[in-house]
């Protein structure tokens, strides 16, 4: 497989791409008005050129997997030569997407392995470094379990049961994060608190050895369904304490790196001199290692360091339970040949977690239409990318009505 560079950037590969791009502005196509699936057909990259930048909120797809099956068309993408030509291939039409996503949007990308001479591929992780190296944040691995899995008759290894689906952002996404966990949380099974056994009769791992309960939360939990965390009494807010750190810091000539260096921390206190995301305030204690190295005033000596026992009771969460990176999800069934149908349920759960109501939806292997179709139920605007034409009629039998540009 060809070496794909390490150094590239996001920004280093925007200015790439633009400078690569044939299309001007006038031929873009619209973005859709209104829920009806806007099909593109032909070639996938040629059809991304006729996207505007920054357009597209979620990307949920499933492009054909290698070696897997013939779709009768010309360019068509799995009918490479060999895993490596493929990854490149799919890496390649990551570049493009990553133009027309939005800087809050998010790409989930489904893909399957394949087996030469009994010998695993390792496909999608050849992927995800590529895509990785190319500028992309993988934020997750979600492993798409199978409970209906094809039979295997192989005896000499275990059966594949699951499948791949990576969770890709751009690298600033934190700062303007577009994701809805609630839209998708699992309700709980039990509601509230964690049950005490019956007559608070112990029944843990320290059954015998009762003195040790102490030792282990989830056992004083079961007890007394009580237990108390230290918290300071009132909460400053983190830009003031920053600006004040920040004020004495520069005025002692301090590094942060040498304020590490003397509490024996590595790349801790740089976290007490930010205001983003990865700020974070010191802890009382080590507030007043603070003042002896910085020999700042008193001004918030008292916020920073007095502190409090609160009262904590273990509760699920109102909305339900965030559904994790494990999807229980059964294939979908298909009468329409060759194909191998995306479950709904996979764009689902991308486009309520990822896309606002205002966004748009893009699969670029559409296939038999199931993105556009979810997207519609869940009125969203999408746009599917498809090189068979022969699949037009199915796509627009499954969505009820589509709108081919």
């Amino acid at each position: 497989m060809q070496t794909i560079q390490q150094d590239y950037s996001y920004n280093v590969l925007i200015k790439r791409v633009k400078e690569n791009e044939k299309s001007s502005e006038n031929d873009f196509i619209s973005l859709p008005l209104d829920t009806v699936p806007n099909l593109l057909l032909g070639d996938v990259v040629e059809q991304l050129n006729r996207i505007p930048d920054k357009s597209i909120s979620v990307i949920v797809t499933s492009p054909p997997y290698w070696n897997l099956r013939d779709y009768e068309v010309e360019n068509q993408l799995g009918r490479e030569k060999s895993p490596q030509e493929y990854v490149e291939n799919i890496v390649k039409v990551g570049d493009e997407i990553l133009r027309i996503l939005r800087d809050d949007g998010a790409y989930f990308l489904n893909v399957g392995d394949s087996y030469v001479d009994k010998n695993l591929q390792m496909i999608p992780s050849r992927i995800a470094i590529g895509m990785q190296n190319r500028g992309w944040l993988l934020r997750n691995q979600i492993v798409w379990y199978k409970p209906d899995h094809m039979p295997s008759p192989v005896k000499t290894r275990f059966s594949n049961t699951y499948e791949p689906i990576f969770f890709f952002t751009k690298n600033d996404w934190e700062k303007k994060v577009c994701f809805d966990i609630d839209a998708i949380r699992i309700p709980h099974k039990t509601q509230g608190k964690i049950q005490k056994p019956k007559g608070n009769l112990y029944n843990g791992k320290f059954r015998g050895n009762e003195k040790n309960i102490g030792a282990s939360p989830g056992a004083r939990m079961s007890i007394s369904d009580e237990k108390y965390t230290l918290k300071r009494k009132k909460e400053l807010p983190l830009n003031i304490i920053c600006d004040y750190l920040r004020y004495w810091r520069e005025k002692r000539k301090i590094g942060i790196q040498e304020i590490d260096k003397i509490l024996k921390y590595k790349h801790t206190a740089g976290h007490w001199f930010r205001k983003d995301a990865g700020g974070s305030l010191p802890l009382p204690d080590d507030w007043l290692k603070l003042k002896k190295i910085l020999n700042f005033d008193d001004k918030y000596d008292r916020e920073m360091t007095e502190t409090k026992l609160v009262l904590q009771v273990v509760q699920n969460h109102p909305n339900g339970k965030n559904p994790g990176d494990l999807w229980r999800i059964n294939t979908a069934k298909t009468g329409y040949e060759h194909f191998a149908v995306f479950p709904e349920e996979i764009p689902r759960m991308a486009i309520k977690s990822c896309c606002p109501p205002e966004g748009v939806v893009l699969d670029p292997f559409a296939g038999s239409g199931t993105t556009g179709k979810v997207a519609r139920e869940l009125g969203r605007k999408s746009i599917l990318i498809e090189l068979q034409s022969d699949f037009v009629k199915i796509i627009k039998k499954r969505c009820g009505e589509i709108k081919i540009l």
